[in-house]
């Protein structure tokens, strides 16, 4: 089945007055970064959820199996199973994504009770035959919860003893999970791995979804520019330093309507006084939705045009003749596919025309603008003119047989005349030139002499 999967628009985030409160959390030239993080997300709705849960369902071969919504227990529980083999019973409160799962167990129970087995005990799975222990769970981060539950199951010898001799199997559905993470429950679950075994527990283990990514390769959910983004998530130093990439440093990308992952970064649901994430609770606001469906109903534009810093910082540059698109996504930091939404959106408003090239009201606008702060000169690094050695060198004196030891200034300021082109002059006075270091060479002190010494002072061999 196709995915339905949503994403922020560039229009979405500049229209949504929550979006653009987050975003300025953040200082402005960490902007771009921000938003292009938010461009990364990826939106599964209820529905979309609740249709891939009961396809992949549905499609299993097996005429017996048991379903099981993966949750956390508290840390008293030990036994998925109580003395008399019956599952612990579920919690009043809410459980966020196992009340969904449980809503579409219950929907695939009226339509084949027979086949499906809705969290059954220890002595309905050995009446019914289940070969199948499916466990679901709409995200796997680290692994730990799915690895927990699977060891709370364990815990009965009957179960064990079925798992030891093979017949059951454990099938592991989860819709965005980590592969790292695959590798992680294999080796928690109990058994051997040895290829001498009959039935090496990698053999007896399932996990499956639509959504499957490597924690090290960020680059293929983050884009080209994920480095700016790991180092925006660390220097938000309200968000403490476990959760700044999401729990476990998995840094996902994938948020559910029913439930908000802790695996994505921390700057997006951590509640602190001092930082305000953009979902709160772990939960999804009521305005995202309608953001996501482009219904800005709610929206007050302002009464005058005020661009975002990204369009700012993309007309100085195509001001300055860049207008190649990856030029513009490396110097604004931002993904090429990123780029071409602020591109559009610059035309549409007609600060750039088609070909890319900025217009009038462009040039007003960046007019209307304070100077940027990469305009001002860094005096952190200067240094005055009368400390620097060498600035200008001394013409030296010719001989006398040649012309009297006189030294003049150039009295034309060409590099045609005193020097090559290209090349600055080399007459100067010694009033510009500092005084040449003893240390060169050691020189016998002055003595009165009948006329100019043409050879200078003797060497050390001359001695």
């Amino acid at each position: 089945m196709k995915l339905k999967i949503k994403k922020f628009s560039v229009e979405s985030l500049e229209r949504s007055s929550e979006i653009q409160a987050w975003l300025k959390q953040f200082p402005p030239d960490k902007q771009g970064t921000a938003t292009d993080l938010l461009l990364k997300l990826q939106f599964v709705t209820r529905d979309s959820y609740a249709e891939w849960l009961k396809s992949i369902l549905l499609a299993l071969e097996s005429p017996r199996c048991a379903i099981y919504a993966v949750r956390k227990f508290d840390g008293n529980i030990q036994s998925l199973w109580d003395v008399n083999g019956e599952t612990v019973g579920r919690p009043s409160t809410s459980l966020g994504s196992e009340d969904l799962v449980q809503s579409v167990i219950a929907n695939l129970m009226k339509v084949d009770s027979k086949r499906f087995c809705d969290h059954p005990s220890l002595d309905a799975m050995r009446k019914n035959k289940v070969h199948d222990i499916v466990l679901i769970d709409d995200s796997i981060g680290s692994g730990q919860r799915v690895s927990s539950f699977i060891h709370l199951m364990m815990a009965s010898k009957t179960f064990r003893s079925w798992w030891s001799l093979g017949w059951i199997r454990l099938c592991i559905f989860a819709f965005a999970r980590s592969v790292d993470a695959e590798d992680y429950i294999i080796r928690s679950i109990p058994g051997s791995q040895h290829h001498k075994r009959k039935f090496p527990k990698s053999e007896k283990v399932i996990i499956s979804g639509p959504i499957a990514h490597k924690d090290d390769r960020r680059e293929s959910r983050w884009g080209i520019n994920y480095q700016s983004m790991v180092d925006l998530c660390w220097n938000v130093k309200e968000i403490p330093a476990g959760f700044r990439l999401g729990y476990g440093d998995t840094m996902a990308n994938v948020v559910f309507y029913h439930s908000v992952p802790d695996n994505i970064p921390g700057i997006l649901w951590f509640n602190k006084s001092k930082w305000m994430p953009l979902f709160p609770g772990r939960s999804v606001p009521d305005w995202l939705p309608r953001v996501l469906d482009g219904d800005f109903s709610n929206y007050k534009p302002p009464s005058q045009f005020h661009p975002s810093e990204e369009l700012i910082t993309i007309l100085r540059l195509v001001k300055r003749g860049i207008r190649n698109p990856n030029s513009l996504a490396h110097s604004l930091g931002v993904d090429p596919r990123v780029l071409k939404q602020f591109v559009a959106q610059a035309k549409a408003a007609g600060l750039l025309t088609e070909t890319g090239r900025i217009t009038e009201a462009g040039l007003k606008t960046l007019r209307a603008q304070k100077p940027s702060d990469d305009r001002a000169f860094d005096r952190s690094l200067y240094i005055p003119r009368i400390s620097c050695v060498g600035w200008g060198t001394v013409q030296p004196s010719a001989p006398d047989r040649l012309v009297r030891t006189v030294q003049t200034d150039s009295a034309v300021d060409s590099s045609t005349v005193d020097g090559e082109a290209g090349q600055a002059s080399l007459e100067r006075t010694d009033a510009k030139t500092a005084a040449p270091s003893v240390s060169v060479m050691p020189q016998e002190p002055s003595k009165p002499r009948m006329g100019h010494d043409t050879y200078g002072p003797k060497g050390l061999k001359e001695r």
